[in-house]
């Protein structure tokens, strides 16, 4: 029975096609490419994706705490804690808006099978972490 149904020959640890696993590690950017990352030993356009993603992952979230803990601090400061409450505010949304813009690009080129690196975050990434890229 088992004979039925072979396994694909993608060339990969998963057994997915290599598209669909860089999709999977571009939606589920932190987490998908951690995992991806030390499953997927063979396939080079998978680990790509992945680490780009744990790349992505960790800016994204990193810039969101730095401006939570930053906001909650100044807010606070008398006087003057709504103009930093609006600044905040603004910069949170500038984040968000960015953030889920290349996400959704590095989504489309990672289905779509292209190689494709984030802005900035992937250059600052390869030299804080060389032994990943």
């Amino acid at each position: 029975m088992a004979d039925l149904f072979p396994p694909p020959l993608t060339g990969s640890d998963t057994g997915l096609p290599s598209n669909v696993a860089a999709g999977l590690c571009a939606i589920f950017h932190l987490v998908g490419g951690i995992i991806f990352y030390f499953i997927e030993t063979k396939d080079l356009f998978v680990r790509h994706w992945a680490i780009q993603s744990i790349y992505f992952g960790a800016a994204w979230i990193g810039a969101f705490l730095a401006i939570s803990i930053l906001s909650g601090i100044l807010v606070h400061l008398p006087g003057i804690g709504l103009i930093f409450a609006f600044l905040f505010g603004l910069l949170w949304f500038i984040v968000w808006l960015g953030g889920m813009i290349l996400w959704v690009i590095g989504i489309i080129k990672a289905f779509q099978g292209q190689r494709w690196e984030y802005p900035i975050i992937s250059n600052l990434g390869k030299r804080y972490f060389p032994n990943l890229s």
